[in-house]
């Protein structure tokens, strides 16, 4: 079965712009897109660290929530989820 990556995210509890409140995994510097879960947003000064928090915070919600793992599309280097 085939299941929508953008349709668990925001099942399980991450919508647009998550990681915009106070306090947010990032600080507010990344959050997840405004118009479409499955991207990542730098907010104008996030590290690559920052963007990593947000995607490890909403692929363990999603584990958590449906014991699915999530992967990245894009290659990283240097980096890990």
């Amino acid at each position: 079965m085939k299941l929508s990556a953008a349709w668990l995210i925001d099942q399980a509890g991450f919508g647009k712009g998550f990681g915009l409140e106070p306090g947010g995994v990032a600080g507010g510097r990344a959050s997840l897109s405004t118009k479409h879960t499955l991207a990542i947003s730098n907010r104008g000064s996030a590290s690559a660290a920052d963007m990593v928090a947000v995607a490890r915070e909403v692929r363990a919600g999603v584990e958590r929530r449906f014991g699915i793992s999530l992967h990245p599309e894009p290659l990283l280097i240097g980096l890990e989820l």
